[in-house]
């Protein structure tokens, strides 16, 4: 296999196999679960690789180790980016020969979200001053 076929297999693996791994051992695709998967399925009970992870409020900084070569890195840094991608998250990948390291925002990519509008005023309507309260006697 090629490194670029290795790239294009972990681009499909994570757009498409991702979120359902995802939520079927947590039941809901985001961030957090994403992480747990990749650290506690993937590396642990899959023993693919050795996972750290790091969080500083707004960065979340996941190392997976190897000792399976560039293709096996080519795959985990597409998986990682393609499956993170389809949360809408940034993620910026490094690699070696034995290791990949993800950097992933926790805020939404401003890529992916669209433009702000400017914000408009509502205008105020004559004669209405603000909510109006009306005290109803109980009947007895």
């Amino acid at each position: 296999m090629t490194e670029e076929q290795a790239r294009e297999l972990g681009r499909k693996s994570g757009r498409e196999a991702g979120p359902g791994f995802v939520t079927f051992w947590y039941k809901k695709f985001d961030l957090e679960n994403t992480i747990k998967t990749i650290g506690k399925v993937t590396s642990e009970y899959g023993r693919n690789f050795s996972f750290d992870s790091s969080f500083d409020g707004k960065t979340h900084v996941l190392v997976m180790r190897h000792e399976s070569g560039k293709n096996a890195s080519a795959y985990y840094a597409e998986s990682t980016r393609a499956i993170f991608a389809l949360l809408g998250l940034d993620c910026r990948i490094e690699e070696n020969e034995d290791q990949v390291t993800a950097h992933v925002d926790a805020l939404p990519s401003s890529s992916l979200l669209p433009p702000l509008k400017p914000s408009t005023t509502i205008p105020k309507l004559p004669g209405l001053t603000g909510p109006q309260i009306t005290k109803q006697n109980p009947t007895s």
